[in-house]
């Protein structure tokens, strides 16, 4: 009996969730370093929903390789002097050396400290409590060169009502009285926004990101205890991070499980029909496709049954810089045993 009700009780939080279209491994983020943020907010100033939106961003809610296997869920790489211990993973060149913590707690003082370098001195002029002007101010101050970084932080903010966390802060701050708040949560926008973005410290993009979702009819994700299926995995080609659409994907949907603008996500794979829709075994790029292909690829021969698309898709790069190294007119196809220049 006792297991039914401990059941019923588990499924009936899960439908809640569902219904708020929340992401769980998120919300399970934010209940275990919320009061690690709020300490970092205590000590220096910085608000803890900033500092709680970029862990989730960067780090894919603690769940990334770099997160589980070196306790930094910032990206910070060794440059600047560090002495500590290290962790070596393949990024912008092979091996590239990451600073490794004992505690996360390490993680969250050391990107602190990274903000209080003079180049961030404007942001501390703000309200502790003005998320959207921290979060623009990373992204003039120069901390991301993704230019929706701002949007993106904001997003997560409002989703997952992370300013509770400031402002229990301040009323700890100016009153004694022990805060009895908890975590929470507030439902989730249909917008969609970008997921990684490419700061100036390097940060880590996971390869692999497990979690638990299910896809409505129009597209959209909930969570739910009871249809579970696993999150794409992230793959490389030519340098740029993409997915293998399955069967039922849409742009919609993929834009929602990788926290990008569904507009943005079809502009990166040069998508000009707004009618198309994902095919099992398409190539999804999550970020702008390369300018040339790879050296091996410098000459490319076309098979029967390719198009310029299929071709440009498939060796990660952009299709307008094909039509450009081939000088062919926009809009124009190709012919089989055509040879292409793509790079």
């Amino acid at each position: 009996m006792k297991r039914t009700v401990t059941f019923a009780i588990f499924l009936i939080f899960s439908l809640v969730i569902s219904a708020q279209g929340t992401n769980e491994y998120y919300i399970a983020y934010i209940q275990k370093y919320y009061k690690q943020a709020q300490t970092e907010q205590k000590k220096h100033g910085i608000p803890a929903s900033i500092t709680l939106a970029q862990g989730l961003l960067e780090s894919a809610a603690g769940r990334s390789e770099l997160a589980t296997q070196a306790n930094n869920h910032f990206g910070v790489k060794c440059s600047g002097g560090w002495t500590g211990d290290t962790f070596l993973k393949d990024d912008d060149k092979k091996d590239d050396c990451f600073r490794k913590y004992k505690h996360v707690s390490q993680s969250f003082e050391d990107h602190s400290q990274f903000l209080l370098r003079d180049r961030y001195k404007p942001l501390f002029q703000l309200d502790v409590t003005d998320y959207k002007g921290w979060a623009h101010g990373l992204k003039q101050c120069g901390y991301a060169t993704d230019p929706g970084y701002a949007g993106k932080l904001i997003k997560i903010i409002e989703d997952y009502n992370l300013t509770q966390y400031d402002v229990a802060q301040v009323k700890k701050e100016q009153t004694p009285v022990k805060s009895n708040m908890q975590p929470a949560v507030q439902k989730s926008k249909t917008d969609a926004s970008a997921k990684n973005a490419d700061a100036d410290i390097d940060l880590d993009e996971p390869e692999d990101v497990v979690a638990v979702a299910f896809k409505t009819k129009k597209g959209k994700k909930n969570m739910s205890a009871v249809d579970l299926v696993l999150e794409h995995k992230v793959c490389r080609n030519n340098g740029s991070r993409y997915v293998v659409a399955r069967q039922g994907d849409t742009f919609a949907s993929l834009a929602y499980e990788y926290n990008i603008y569904e507009k943005t996500l079809r502009r990166y794979n040069d998508i000009v029909n707004p009618r198309y829709e994902l095919c099992e075994g398409d190539k999804v790029y999550l970020y702008p496709k390369r300018s040339r292909a790879a050296r091996k690829y410098a000459k490319y021969r076309v098979k029967h049954g390719e198009n310029i698309w299929q071709i440009a898709q498939d060796k990660g790069i952009k299709l307008k810089s094909v039509y450009r190294l081939n000088g062919i007119e926009e809009g124009q196809n190709v012919t089989v045993n055509q040879e292409l220049r793509l790079r």
